[in-house]
């Protein structure tokens, strides 16, 4: 059985947009594991409580305590609202998303994909560059990252605005 080459292309892009989502869930889970933590004290202990107990947990669910332990500025919270839900529209309900009819010539369904990809990119190089920023601030930098565009691009675009992004809740 042939694929036309328009719904060949959309098939691609939604694995690599299923890929690239996976990658940053994890880097938002470690993220909050680590870089934002429940609990100022960090035992091995609490860890596996807490990863037991978050093993479930949905994206929403981090992006929710994101927004319980910092403040987060405006267009990246705007951001983060818009791939959570083009993210859920595109794992759970395919349907919801403008477009999506493999009869067509699926232009509006790839453009959704390729929105989705590109948020899912900058979604995780920001919370890349938090997890270098902080690791600096620790002093755990033993190694430049990876001498390639991806890092370099993290580390010169994405590292220097942590501070804006991401600040301190009002005691």
């Amino acid at each position: 059985m042939s694929i036309p080459d328009h719904q060949n292309e959309n098939l691609q892009a939604m694995g690599v947009a299923l890929l690239q989502i996976q990658a940053a869930e994890k880097v938002i889970r470690l993220t909050m594991t680590f870089i934002l933590p429940k609990s100022e004290q960090l035992t091995i202990d609490l860890l596996k409580e807490q990863e037991e107990a978050e093993r479930t947990k949905t994206l929403g669910y981090f992006l929710s305590q994101l927004h319980k332990r910092t403040n987060v500025h405006e267009s990246f919270d705007a951001l983060l609202k818009d791939f959570l839900k083009n993210r859920n529209d595109f794992i759970h309900d395919l349907s919801r998303v403008p477009g999506w009819d493999f009869t067509a010539d699926g232009t509006e369904a790839r453009e959704f994909v390729h929105k989705l990809i590109w948020q899912t990119e900058k979604v995780m190089k920001i919370f890349s560059a938090l997890i270098m920023a902080w690791q600096e601030q620790i002093g755990m930098v033993d190694a430049p990252p990876p001498d390639h565009e991806w890092f370099t691009d993290v580390e010169k675009t994405y590292k220097p605005l942590i501070d804006e992004l991401f600040y301190a809740k009002d005691a």
